[in-house]
């Protein structure tokens, strides 16, 4: 075999590997199994894992020489094989082969377990004998089960019972002992029931019947609605008498005051002191004797054209006008409105007295004190800006006047609800400023400067070299001047800023009454307006807000019970520096120049951003009819009519001041206002005429309602309200899932016997008055009078439907769905309502209780001032004891006039004094006498003289006169009256003579 050429197996490896698809790693691992299987090679010969073994070289061929003698093939082959080397190549290569072939067998076999089709019929065998398993072990079961049937039920049965008995033991125990919070639960769930219902109720378009009768029962007045009614208008009583009566006190106080100062700058008599001091217990006295002599003659009430009683026909029936009248001055704010706005004019306080007009106003709306009240006297103050605002050019121009509306709204807003805004609002503010004694604001520079220069003469006790200084700049020059200053400025600017946080942070808490008069007043100067910016608009509403309502309790805020303690100057002053940069703040005004302020100017512009984020916030506010609750049938649905309280002087007064100026009102000659006026007659009422000021009741009432219904629109409405009342009754009888299926129900006699089981309940009542007017209807054009209590039940049903079928031919209602929406409507706002009339209650008391605390504080002022001047007369009077009577000069013209006087026996208890015009002219007493020449004084007379206190006679005679004498009365407290308003003449004689008011009354004080 030496001759044979042996094959090479140096490639063999890779030549299977590349026939076998094979790796080179996974070859390595099939030899080092197959090494390790056939022990060729053992594992720790290896280098490592992945390590490449090198197929050993099976026959490495050999150049023999040329001259070397050629075996044969077989020695060759066994020569070959002989050598161990060989052989050990050969064993490997068998071991790899056969390791090859293993795998291979391995690689197929495990294809063949992991096939989809192997492993489903696997599975399905699987499941096949578990099935059968399992079918074997249920059969066993059931046979067993089947052979103990009846035991089983009675097992599971007595299992059942006891579970259930455990329960309901285990029940029973939890909710005996916790029996409290199962109550509270259930209260918990029925509230949240009936708050859903209710908010269903008051939301859906179309609340479901069902809903509407669960609530029906609040439509209902109770004795405690009654007795609550009568409690809020025994308190409005109350209320309005004590603003009355404490308005009245004011105006004594404020007389007394002028008085006094008077009394000390004139030296006036005891006896003019005296009729001052008494003058309010005068006033009741003379009320008094005013009320008898009515009651002595109320036989001929008839033929007094300001009677009111009620005991004759035409009395009574102007009584009725007059309540008609009020009525449609409440509900008709267009023609209060158009008078209030004629209020400015300047003729018009010639015949009427302004104050009075502007009081019997806001009486006529009992102060904005009662719900419906509030809501109407709003709706004027919007007529009113409407109105005033027709003259107006400008912004600018709007801020420069005084309007009705402004002092209408502020004074009704400062009761409770005032209070309680102000007084947690500007009680901690104002105190931090009054309580600090060693504060000063001064920010005049002319001020500061001169209170140095007093300080040091004062310390000096000689006069100082600083000069006076007439501008702020040259004040401002001096070093000292400036630091004070400096500091004052600081301070001032740190207080203003806390007083801005705390007023922008109460938007809430404003009352209502301002916030929508600052809507409409926004509203209404942004349509008359429009090229204006917002800006100047917000400055006209700033100028309402602060100005006319903050700014008064902020200077003055013990009258607003903001705070109990004594202002003192430098306090006040204060007060009053804060207030001049608020006010600058809210109106965006800077200050000028010469005032020497101009370093505020740039904080005034800052401060007036959160100013006016605060009036837009104020603003926006709903509408009074949301805010209210009310409608324009509130008086058509209320069990008790309105009533105001008014004195003779205020009702006859208005019917003379409406009367002159009727035609102002443009009215048709059917207008409602002009007719009343009408049929009142001509007004009795002059300026001079004393009426008693005692309150009168009127129960107001609506002309309309007193007038035959046949127009037909007051017919539908009296038909809508009956329609509802039959519907509620109808629908507490019988049940139904809509109005239309209990119409089309038949009546029963379980109907008809709770029907007659309802009448007692509802028309057999205490009063009398609410009976009837839920008993009696009235249908058709006949007037027929229905007596609900005397139908049955069927009747009533065919009413309400033909009732319901007649607003739908007037097209009133779409469907019978309507009229149950309007039932709805007027159970949400009776609950409202409600709700509305206990805050009224809590808000009345509180107001009654700050009346008469501030009753009480007049009451104290008033004794105060009385005791003040009793002392001054005492001591006028012992003064007066002992004085001389003055020596009269025989043969003079004083001299006879008194003869004259004491002879005929008609000498005036003060004294008289006779004087030519020549004689007052050179005492600049008298100033000219019409139509005469100077050179003629000393012809005319001129007596003075007083028989009564506080009346003095003026008597003048002149031969060329049309009437050669002339004589008039004059009151002292009018004298000095025109000289407190600060005129300086006045004219006497009926025209003719003018004086020096001053003068005249030096001239009677010295006499």
């Amino acid at each position: 075999m030496s001759g044979l050429p042996m094959p090479n197996f140096m490639n063999l490896r890779t030549s299977l590997q590349k026939e076998l698809n094979e790796s080179p790693e996974e070859e390595e691992l099939l030899s080092i199994t197959a090494k390790g299987h056939y022990g060729y090679q053992s594992l720790t010969d290896l280098e490592g894992l992945g390590q490449r073994i090198d197929t050993p070289e099976l026959i490495i061929e050999e150049e023999s020489d040329s001259n070397s003698v050629e075996s044969t093939e077989d020695e060759k082959f066994e020569r070959y094989w002989a050598v161990e080397d060989n052989q050990e190549k050969l064993i490997t290569c068998q071991s790899l082969t056969r390791a090859w072939i293993a795998r291979k067998k391995f690689n197929d076999l495990r294809a063949k377990y992991r096939s989809n089709s192997f492993i489903s019929r696997l599975v399905n065998f699987q499941a096949y004998a578990r099935g059968r398993m399992h079918c074997k072990t249920l059969e066993l079961k059931r046979q067993i089960m089947e052979a103990q049937t009846k035991f089983v039920i009675r097992l599971q049965a007595a299992c059942r019972a006891h579970l259930v008995l455990s329960r309901t033991k285990k029940t029973k125990n939890h909710y005996k002992s916790n029996v409290d919070k199962i109550i509270k639960a259930q209260r918990f769930v029925k509230n949240r029931l009936t708050d859903a219902a209710y908010q269903k109720l008051k939301l859906d378009q179309n609340p479901p019947l069902n809903v509407v009768k669960n609530f029906i029962h609040l439509l209902n007045d109770n004795d405690l609605d009654f007795d609550r009614e009568l409690a809020l208008e025994n308190l409005r009583q109350r209320v309005v008498h004590s603003i009355k009566e404490n308005n009245q006190l004011e105006a004594h106080i404020a007389m007394a005051d002028i008085q006094i100062g008077l009394f000390i700058k004139n030296a006036i008599t005891f006896e003019q002191v005296l009729k001052q001091t008494s003058a309010f217990k005068k006033r009741k006295e003379r009320q008094r004797m005013i009320n008898e002599t009515i009651d002595k003659n109320h036989n001929n009430q008839h033929l007094d054209a300001f009677s009111l009683s009620t005991t004759d026909k035409e009395s009574r029936e102007r009584l009725e006008r007059f309540e008609q009248l009020l009525y449609l001055l409440q509900t008709k704010p267009k023609y209060l409105s158009r008078l209030l706005t004629l209020v400015n004019r300047p003729d018009f306080c010639s015949y009427a007295s302004l104050k009075l007009i502007e009081s019997t106003a806001l009486s006529l709306f009992a102060y904005a004190t009662n719900t419906r009240e509030e809501y109407l006297l709003i709706n004027l103050c919007k007529l009113c800006i409407a109105e005033e605002i027709q003259d107006v050019k400008n912004t600018q121009e709007f801020m420069l006047g005084n309007y009705t509306f402004m002092k209408l709204i502020v004074q009704t807003n400062r009761g409770a609800k005032e209070r309680e805004f102000f007084r947690p609002l500007l009680n901690p503010l104002i105190s931090q400023v009054i309580l600090r004694e060693d504060m000063d604001l001064d920010s005049d520079p002319i001020s500061i400067y001169q209170r140095i220069k007093n300080e040091e003469e004062y310390e000096c006790g000689t006069p100082t070299n600083r000069k006076n200084m007439s501008s702020a700049k040259e004040a401002l020059a001096d070093r000292k001047v400036a630091d004070i200053f400096s500091i004052h400025i600081k301070n001032l600017k740190e207080i203003v800023q806390q007083f801005i946080s705390a007023i922008v942070s109460t938007v809430d808490d404003v009352p209502y009454g301002i916030r929508v008069i600052a809507k409409e007043l926004r509203t209404v100067l942004e349509k008359s307006f429009p090229d204006e910016p917002r800006d100047r608009i917000l400055r006209v509403i700033g100028h309402f807000i602060y100005y006319r309502y903050l700014n008064p309790a902020i200077v003055a805020p013990e009258q607003y019970d903001v705070i109990s303690a004594v202002i003192t100057p430098l306090e006040r002053k204060n007060l009053a520096e804060v207030s001049k940069v608020l006010q600058k703040i809210s109106s965006k005004t800077l200050f000028e120049e010469e005032s020497g302020l101009t370093v505020l100017n740039n904080y005034i512009i800052e401060a007036n951003e959160q100013f006016n984020k605060w009036f837009l916030a104020l603003t926006n506010v709903e509408d009074p009819e949301k805010h209210f609750g009310v409608n324009e049938l509130m008086d058509h649905i209320s069990t008790r009519k309105p009533t105001v309280y008014l004195s003779p002087l205020e009702l006859f007064h208005l019917h003379f001041v409406l009367e002159k100026n009727l035609d102002e009102f443009e009215t048709e000659p059917s207008d409602a206002l002009r007719t009343l006026v009408t049929e009142l007659g001509p007004s009795s009422y002059h300026p001079e005429l004393e009426l008693s000021e005692s309150a009168l009741c009127l129960t107001l009432s609506n002309k309309a309602d007193a007038i035959p219904e046949d127009n037909l629109q007051t017919r539908i409405q009296q038909m809508i309200l009956d329609t509802k009342r039959l519907v509620v009754y109808v629908i507490k009888i019988q049940t139904g899932q809509d109005l239309r299926e209990i119409f089309d129900a038949r009546v029963t006699k379980r109907h008809e016997s709770a029907w007659a089981s309802f009448i007692p309940r509802e028309f057999l009542e205490k009063d009398s008055a609410i009976a009837a007017k839920r008993r009696y209807i009235v249908l058709g054009h006949s007037k027929n009078i229905v007596d609900l209590e005397r139908i049955t039940f069927y009747q009533l049903k065919e009413i309400a439907r033909r009732l319901v079928e007649n607003l739908k031919r007037h097209h009133v209602i779409g469907e019978y769905q309507d009229i149950i929406t309007m039932i709805a409507r007027d159970i949400t706002d009776k609950h409202f309502r409600r709700l509305q009339r206990n805050q009224e209650l809590m808000r009345l008391t509180t107001t009654l209780g700050h009346l008469e605390e501030k009753h009480a504080y007049l009451l104290d002022q008033y004794n105060s001032y009385e005791t003040y001047l009793n002392g001054c007369m005492t001591a006028l009077a012992a003064r007066r004891g002992h004085r001389k009577p003055k020596l009269l000069m025989p043969f003079t013209r004083q001299y006879f006039h008194k003869r004259r006087l004491q002879k005929r026996g008609i000498m005036p208890k003060f004294g008289s004094y006779n004087y030519t015009a020549k004689q007052l002219y050179d005492r600049n007493v008298l100033l000219e006498v019409d139509d005469v020449p100077k050179r003629s004084y000393d012809r005319i007379s001129i007596v003075l003289s007083m028989n009564e206190v506080g009346i003095i006679m003026i008597e003048g005679n002149y031969a060329d006169w049309p009437l050669s004498t002339v004589q008039m009365d004059m009151r002292y407290e009018d004298l000095l009256q025109t000289q407190y308003e600060g005129y300086q003449t006045m004219t006497v004689l009926d025209g003719l003579a003018k004086v020096n008011v001053n003068l005249l009354i030096y001239l009677i004080n010295k006499k």
